[in-house]
């Protein structure tokens, strides 16, 4: 990530001085969407403490309006009572202005090492009975090799992969690794004793995908011009490394440090 120009940040100081003129106090209404571990009700999560954090620089508080991972850009879409809408795809187009990339899911194999050998990539897969999230055969371009595959089902509850893969039902999830640590984690401290499992599972995650960037989207310009400027700095000085650490560091026995690098 590259530091804004001195034009850039010049610009920036006229902004948040006309912001302060302004009442620039008043929440900023974000739509998010229901990730555990990502970004949560109350605006926890990995996802919504780095748009909390970045916004909260530029002098804005982040008001969160948590909603079901797609909907929330459906409601944006056809709505105009949100000021922006985070976790969009980098590819995809909404009205408003766009931000740069400011955070990055690694999807990939979360299976049980009890139960199967190690997953390293996709030739690995072939055979396996697996379950992935709603519209992952597509996106995560699975057409091709679904036909070597053993069952594979898309569904949209993460809790339900969980309870398979945990149950054996399945060999493998394909989601996002962090997101399936956080599901795993709590189902294993509330539910254990219902599911009645056979043994402690040895949860591993496999980072077979590229990771996948996702930015914000603003309906007014200078607001996304405004993100992107404190983002950079909020990553110059660390507070992204922390805020990543923070949430992917308490997984690393499942994760193995093969999520992002960390």
């Amino acid at each position: 990530m590259t530091l804004p120009s001195k034009p850039v940040l010049a610009w920036f100081g006229v902004l948040l001085l006309l912001g302060s003129e302004l009442g620039r106090a008043e929440p900023l209404r974000i739509l998010a969407p229901d990730l555990p571990g990502a970004s949560e009700v109350g605006g926890s999560g990995r996802d919504a403490e780095t748009v909390r954090q970045v916004l909260a620089r530029c002098g804005y508080q982040a008001e969160f309006t948590i909603q079901p991972f797609g909907r929330h850009l459906v409601t944006y879409r056809e709505s105009d009572k949100a000021d922006a809408v985070m976790t969009v795809p980098l590819g995809q187009e909404l009205a408003g202005a766009s931000t740069a990339a400011y955070i990055w899911y690694q999807n990939g194999a979360v299976y049980d090492a009890n139960r199967i050998g190690s997953l390293d990539d996709l030739d690995d897969l072939r055979g396996l009975d697996l379950v992935t999230f709603k519209n992952g055969i597509q996106l995560l371009e699975l057409d091709e090799l679904e036909p070597e595959l053993g069952n594979l089902f898309e569904i949209a509850n993460q809790r339900i992969h969980s309870h398979l893969l945990l149950l054996g039902r399945v060999d493998a999830i394909l989601a996002d690794g962090l997101i399936v640590s956080e599901v795993n984690r709590q189902i294993l401290t509330s539910e254990i004793r219902t599911l009645n499992l056979k043994g402690t599972p040895a949860l591993r995650f496999a980072p077979i995908f590229t990771p996948a960037p996702y930015k914000m989207v603003f309906r007014k310009r200078e607001l996304a011009e405004a993100f992107d400027a404190c983002y950079d700095e909020a990553w110059a000085e660390g507070v992204v490394y922390e805020i990543n650490e923070k949430y992917i560091g308490p997984f690393q026995q499942e994760l193995g440090h093969r999520y992002l690098g960390f």
